[in-house]
């Protein structure tokens, strides 16, 4: 009782002066790219990357999550993966790729693959949204050690990394694939 009404007797005296937290969780980039999304040639490039060696899942805004390991439930096992990715800071890592494309590769086995192009078809659109990629509060360092300073690849990063977001708000595989079976 002594310690309730302690803590009433703080709240009245810093009253207006405590710093209201309304921070949300997971945070969330504003960017919601609305560019067309090829599903079966993301699955064809995710097949290329991996060899054709492992199983796949391909969700809605082009997010693959990839099993090393056969699983029994490709859409639930994706799904739990990329709640990880969403659930934990979503670091990310752009790779070049032999094709000309680029890879988005995230802490968990899952990646974007953001096509050669459409940075050539969209670049004016990244160019004009990629700092609302950037989740709030969130602080991305460069290689020169900048703050959410972007280069070309870092755009094209946060556009990819976007799509994911979506992905893992309204998480829908849309396609999988097994090797030995080649289900799609």
């Amino acid at each position: 009782m002594i310690m309730i009404s302690f803590m009433r007797f703080l709240k009245s005296l810093f009253k207006g002066k405590l710093q209201k937290d309304n921070k949300v969780f997971p945070p969330i980039p504003q960017w919601q790219p609305n560019t067309p999304v090829n599903h079966e040639q993301i699955m064809e490039a995710a097949k290329y990357y991996t060899g054709g060696k492992v199983q796949l899942a391909v969700f809605q805004y082009g997010t693959v999550v990839m099993f090393p390991e056969a699983v029994t439930d490709i859409t639930e096992e994706a799904k739990l993966t990329l709640h990880k990715i969403y659930n934990a800071h979503p670091d990310f890592k752009p790779l070049n790729m032999d094709d000309g494309n680029y890879l988005i590769e995230y802490s968990y086995p899952a990646f974007t693959v953001v096509f050669k192009n459409e940075p050539e078809n969209y670049w004016d659109y990244i160019e004009d949204n990629h700092q609302q990629g950037v989740c709030p509060d969130e602080v991305l360092i460069n290689s020169n050690g900048e703050h959410n300073v972007f280069d070309r690849i870092g755009k094209i990063s946060l556009f990819g990394r976007a799509r994911m977001f979506m992905d893992a708000q309204a998480p829908q595989v849309v396609k999988t694939f097994t090797p030995l079976l080649a289900n799609e």
